[in-house]
């Protein structure tokens, strides 16, 4: 059985275990986060340092279960302590929130995280999903028909290779699931520096999830793949996680919009863009009134 403690930041780095249940508050929401890749060691705990920090700024709690993929299999190999393949660690973490009894969970991830949070949000029937830059599909055949080769060889590899239980294409199992999981995908728009492709692929598996019923696309001008490190760079992410985990509206703590914001402001109110309809947008993204009238000020006066 999975051992229950109260985890702190040490712990969290320093173990080799491959999931972390931390003290059980009975009651309060259950967040499940699924670490990203990584090639070089082994795949990090995702978003326990930014929870902890939203617990403390908002006097909010969490139940939480950290999950990492040390295969980097995007989750359809062994996860040590949960099961062999996808069903299997699904049925354990069922067993985790009967344990646990939140109000209720959500699953969160970035990447090959955010694959992970769809696919146990859908089989676990969780209230939220919050995806970061998520791909749709695991597909050979798709990858190449859309030229996205960025994991090719993991799909390759699962291909040659199937495990016992197999979700290639997660919109058609959410359709085919009927899932009602409120689905909320972050994304960048903008191509990476070093990616051959003049688009960002992101955009194309967020639109495919777009189709849903429950979901909603929230695209992050000017970011790569890498969209949360480009909002945590902007002082944007405790702001996001707050909307995204509790419904709440926190400004950023900016004095003014970051540089990159200033220029899309400015591009957009030379096309013609109203300040109100921009300044919506920006107060969206999470930006504070203050940050947003100083910015529009500013375009003003050049006028």
């Amino acid at each position: 059985m999975i051992s229950v403690t109260p985890l702190t930041n040490d712990r969290v780095e320093q173990t080799e275990a491959s999931v972390l249940v931390d003290q059980i508050h009975p009651g309060q929401p259950l967040l499940i986060s699924f670490g990203f890749v990584n090639w070089e060691q082994r795949p990090a705990f995702d978003f326990y340092g930014r929870v902890k920090k939203l617990e403390a700024t908002t006097q909010k709690v969490f139940n939480r279960i950290l999950v990492r993929d040390c295969t980097n299999s995007w989750y359809h190999r062994p996860i040590p302590g949960l099961g062999n393949h996808v069903d299997e660690v699904a049925d354990s973490l069922q067993q985790l929130i009967a344990r646990i009894q939140p109000s209720h969970v959500i699953t969160i991830g970035q990447s090959m995280g955010a694959y992970a949070a769809i696919l146990f949000g859908i089989l676990l029937k969780v209230k939220r999903i919050v995806a970061f830059g998520p791909l749709s599909f695991l597909d050979v055949k798709q990858a190449l028909t859309y030229h996205d080769r960025r994991w090719l060889r993991v799909m390759l590899d699962l291909h040659d290779h199937p495990p016992p239980s197999l979700y290639a294409d997660l919109p058609r199992f959410y359709q085919a699931r009927q899932s009602q999981c409120d689905l909320r995908v972050i994304f960048g728009t903008q191509p990476d520096a070093d990616a051959p492709e003049s688009v960002n692929l992101d955009v194309l598996h967020a639109h495919r999830y777009g189709a849903l019923p429950n979901c909603q696309l929230f695209p992050v001008p000017r970011s790569g793949h890498a969209v949360v490190q480009h909002l945590i760079n902007e002082g944007r992410m405790d702001a996001v996680l707050a909307k995204h985990l509790l419904d709440k509206n926190v400004p950023v703590d900016k004095p003014e919009l970051p540089a990159q914001w200033q220029v899309w402001l400015q591009e957009n109110m030379r096309q013609g863009g109203h300040p109100l309809e921009l300044s919506i947008i920006l107060k969206q993204h999470g930006f504070s009134e203050q940050a947003i009238q100083l910015g529009v000020d500013r375009l003003v006066g050049l006028r």
